[in-house]
C-alpha cells in the first residue's frame, strides 16, 4: 500500500476507530468492577455517624493536664531568668559601630488660641493748650505784635525790726543792733545802686540800640517753659522747610490705658510653647497691631443704660498717625521708657504742646517712670551701700594651691567679691540689657526667644481732638466716657500663608475657627489675621475743659476778732478777703493763651477790657503786647478763705494760704488753693520779673 491509500483509509474510517477504542475501554472498566467488594460490606452509614460523634466528644474533652505535665519543669527559676535578661549586651564584640540617628517625635499637644485680655484702667482728661503746627510761610498773628512794655517793679516794704527787750549784756545788744542797722543800710544802698545801674543800663541800651519806645524785648525764662520747643520740619514730598506756628483747636481729650502684657505673654507661652511647631521669632509671640477707641455720651443717661448704638469710633492708631505726620510740627519728648511702649501701634506720640506741662495726660499711674533695669541697678546699689566695707583677715580663706583653679593663692570667692565691687550698677545694667536682648532673639531653644522677664503693662495713649469739620467731635458741656480695645497677631492664622500651622496640629475648636477664616479669605481675597481683645470697662466721665483757667495768688485778709453775741463768741473780720489771681484764656485766633493779673474779691466776675495785656509768643518765647483785649467770661468768685496773718509771727508776709471757690462758665464749681497754684501763678504773672 502506498501512502495515499493509508491516508485515505484513516480519513474515511477515523470515526470507526474512535468508537472501537471507546468500546474496548468500557468493556475493561466493566470487567474490573465486577471483581470489587461492595461498599456496604465495610462502611455502613450508621456506623460512620457514630464514629463522627465519638471524635467530636474526644475533641471537646479537656487535655490541659497532659499538656502541663510536659511543659512544667522543676529546675526553672523565674528570678534568675529576669536577672539574665536584664544584663546589657557587651558592645565590644561589634567592630563597626554606627551611631543611631535621633529622630524627634512630634508632640501630641495641639495648638490652642491664646487668651487676649482686655485693656485696664482707662483714664481720660480734658486738655486746653497751644500746639505747634506745620506751615509754609511761618507767619502767624502773634508774630506781628509789638514787644511788651517793661514790668513795673513791686515795692517791697522793709520788714519791721523785732521788738527788743532790755536784758543783761546791753552793750552786746547795742552792738548787734548797730550791726543789723548798718547791714540793712548797706543792703538798701546796694539795692538802690543796682536798681539805678539797671535803669541806666536799660536806658542806655534803648538809646544806643535804637529800640522802640515800648522797651526792650522780654522773653519768658526757660525754666518757666514746661512744654515742647518746636523745630522746623520739612515737607515729605517737596522737602521744603515748614516753620512751626501756634494754633489748633486748643482743646482735646487725652486718654491712657494699660495692656496686661505679662498676662498675655504667659497666655501665648502656655498655649503654644509646648507644641511641636512653636516658632516665637516669626509667629508665636504677641505682636500688637493697633487699637480702637470708642466714645459714648452720658450727659442724659448713665453708663449702665448705654447700648452698642451709643458708642462712636473716635480714634485709632492710624487716625492719630495721619494727624501727627501731616499736621503736627514734631512731637513732644517721650516720658515713658521704651520697655513700656509700643510706638505707633499702642502708644501714640505726645502732641507738640507749647509752654504747658504735658506729663499730666501723657503718663499713667500703672506705668513706672523707671525701667526694670534701672530699678534693679538701684536695688543693687542700695545693697552695696548697706554692705560693710571693712576688710578683715576672716574674709579670706587659705586653700591648698593645688586646689586653686588658677594655681595660685587667690580664692575663687575672693575673686567673686572683687568682681562684685567693680561698679555693681554697671554690671547690673549690662547683665539686664543682655538678658533682655537674648530674651527676644537668643537662648538655647525656641522657648528662650520669648521675653524672659516681661513687663507687667504696656501703655495705650489716645486723643479725641475738637474739629469743626467733624460732626462727631467732642462738644462743650457734654459728658463722655471712653472705652478701648487692641488687636494682636493671630498665631493660628497668620498674615503670611507660608507660616500657617498644619491643620492636624490645631485643637478642634481652633481648627473649626480656622476653617471659617479660610472660607472668608477665599471669598474676600484677604486674610483676617488680627485678633481683637474685648472692650475695656468705660473710664470715668470727662468733658472738654473751658477755655478759661484760673490760678490763685497771694490772699490777704484782716485778722479775725472775737465778738461775743449773747452767750456765743464769733470771729469777725472787718474787711472782706482779697486775692491776686491770674485768669488765662486760650485765644483760638492767636493760638496762644492770654494771661491777665487781677485783684479779686468775693462776687468778682471775670469779664474785662483792659488797655493791654502781656502775651507770651509760644514759638519764640517773646513777651508781646496785645492792645485792648476783650475777656468775656461768666466765671464768678463765690468765696475766699484764708489770707489772715498767722499768730506764730507778727508779719504781713506770714499769712494763711488762700482758698477760693469759683463758679466756672460751664456751670461747675472749682476749688483753687494758693499753694497748689503757686508755681503757675508766678510764671504767668511774671512774679520774679516784677520782684514779687
Amino acid at each position: 500500500m502506498d501512502l495515499d491509500r493509508i491516508k485515505d483509509f484513516f480519513i474515511y474510517h477515523v470515526e470507526k476507530i474512535i468508537l472501537a477504542v471507546v468500546v474496548c475501554v468500557s468493556a475493561f472498566l466493566v470487567y474490573s468492577g465486577l471483581g470489587k467488594e461492595h461498599i456496604t460490606a465495610s462502611h455502613q452509614p450508621d456506623r460512620l455517624a457514630q464514629d463522627a460523634q465519638q471524635v467530636k466528644a474526644a475533641v471537646d474533652e479537656d487535655h490541659s493536664d497532659a499538656i502541663l505535665k510536659e511543659r512544667l519543669t522543676d529546675d526553672f527559676d523565674v528570678r534568675e531568668a529576669l536577672v539574665f535578661r536584664r544584663q546589657s549586651v557587651d558592645p565590644n564584640g561589634y567592630n563597626d559601630l554606627i551611631p543611631w540617628e535621633v529622630i524627634g517625635t512630634e508632640s501630641g499637644i495641639k495648638r490652642q488660641d491664646p487668651t487676649i485680655s482686655a485693656p485696664l484702667a482707662v483714664r481720660t482728661q480734658g486738655v486746653v493748650a497751644a500746639m505747634a503746627y506745620r506751615s509754609d510761610s511761618g507767619m502767624y498773628p502773634l508774630a506781628d505784635f509789638e514787644p511788651a512794655d517793661p514790668v513795673e517793679k513791686v515795692e517791697k516794704k522793709a520788714p519791721k525790726p523785732p521788738k527788743r527787750r532790755r536784758q543783761r549784756g546791753g552793750g552786746m545788744d547795742m552792738g548787734m543792733d548797730m550791726g543789723m542797722d548798718m547791714g540793712m543800710d548797706m543792703d538798701m544802698g546796694m539795692e538802690m545802686g543796682m536798681d539805678m545801674g539797671m535803669d541806666m543800663g536799660m536806658d542806655m541800651g534803648m538809646e544806643m540800640g535804637g529800640m522802640s519806645s515800648t522797651g526792650p524785648v522780654r522773653k519768658l525764662a526757660s525754666e518757666s517753659d514746661f512744654g515742647f520747643r518746636p523745630m522746623p520740619t520739612k515737607n515729605f514730598k517737596t522737602k521744603k522747610e515748614q516753620p512751626p506756628v501756634p494754633g489748633g483747636p486748643g482743646r482735646f481729650i487725652a486718654g491712657t490705658a494699660v495692656v496686661p502684657y505679662k498676662e498675655i505673654h504667659e497666655s501665648y507661652k502656655m498655649a503654644l510653647s509646648t507644641t511641636s511647631n512653636f516658632e516665637p521669632m516669626r509667629r508665636d509671640r504677641p505682636v500688637f497691631l493697633g487699637f480702637e477707641v470708642q466714645r459714648a455720651d452720658v450727659t442724659d443717661k448713665t453708663v449702665d443704660q448705654l447700648t452698642d448704638a451709643d458708642w462712636v469710633k473716635r480714634d485709632g492708631n492710624i487716625d492719630t498717625f495721619r494727624d501727627a505726620i501731616l499736621k503736627w510740627s514734631g512731637f513732644a519728648p517721650e516720658l515713658v521708657s521704651q520697655e513700656y511702649r509700643v510706638d505707633t501701634y499702642l502708644t501714640m506720640w505726645i502732641p507738640p504742646v507749647l509752654l504747658d506741662d504735658y506729663s499730666k495726660f501723657a503718663l499713667h499711674p500703672l506705668i513706672p517712670m523707671k525701667t526694670p533695669t534701672e530699678l534693679a541697678a538701684e536695688e543693687a546699689a542700695r545693697a552695696l551701700e548697706n554692705q560693710d566695707s571693712t576688710v578683715t583677715a576672716d574674709d579670706f580663706e587659705l586653700v591648698d594651691p593645688g586646689q586653686s583653679p588658677v594655681g595660685g593663692g587667690m580664692d575663687m570667692g575672693m575673686g567673686m567679691e572683687m568682681g562684685m565691687d567693680m561698679d555693681m550698677g554697671m554690671g547690673m545694667d549690662m547683665g539686664m540689657d543682655m538678658g533682655m536682648d537674648m530674651g527676644m532673639g537668643g537662648g538655647s531653644g525656641p522657648a528662650m526667644m520669648m521675653d524672659r522677664n516681661p513687663v507687667d503693662y504696656k501703655l495705650i495713649r489716645f486723643y479725641d481732638f475738637v474739629d469743626a469739620r467733624d460732626p462727631d467731635s467732642p462738644k462743650t458741656s457734654r459728658k463722655y466716657v471712653y472705652r478701648v480695645r487692641f488687636c494682636v497677631n493671630d498665631p493660628n492664622f497668620p498674615k503670611d500663608p507660608s507660616l500657617q500651622p498644619r491643620g492636624n496640629t490645631l485643637a478642634p475648636d481652633v481648627y473649626d475657627r480656622y476653617l471659617k477664616l479660610v472660607k472668608v479669605a477665599e471669598a474676600t481675597k484677604k486674610r483676617e489675621y488680627k485678633r481683637w481683645s474685648d472692650w475695656s470697662k468705660p473710664g470715668d466721665t470727662v468733658s472738654l475743659p473751658s477755655l478759661d483757667e484760673f490760678f490763685v495768688g497771694p490772699t490777704s485778709a484782716s485778722a479775725p476778732k472775737p465778738v461775743k453775741v449773747g452767750s456765743r463768741i464769733w470771729e469777725y473780720q472787718a474787711d472782706s478777703p482779697t486775692a491776686k489771681m491770674v485768669i488765662s484764656r486760650f485765644d483760638t485766633q492767636l493760638g496762644a493763651k492770654i494771661d491777665a493779673l487781677v485783684d479779686v474779691t468775693e462776687g468778682f466776675v471775670f469779664g474785662m477790657e483792659p488797655e493791654s495785656l502781656d502775651v507770651v509768643d509760644p514759638i519764640s518765647l517773646e513777651v508781646k503786647k496785645m492792645e485792648k483785649p476783650v475777656i468775656k467770661s461768666m466765671a464768678t468768685v463765690i468765696d475766699i478763705d484764708g489770707g489772715a496773718p498767722m499768730t506764730i509771727q507778727e508779719s504781713e508776709d506770714m499769712r494763711e494760704p488762700g482758698l477760693m471757690l469759683i463758679f466756672d462758665p460751664d456751670g461747675g464749681l472749682q476749688v483753687h488753693d494758693e499753694v497748689g497754684d503757686q508755681e503757675l501763678y508766678r510764671n504767668k504773672s511774671f512774679a520774679d520779673e516784677r520782684g514779687e
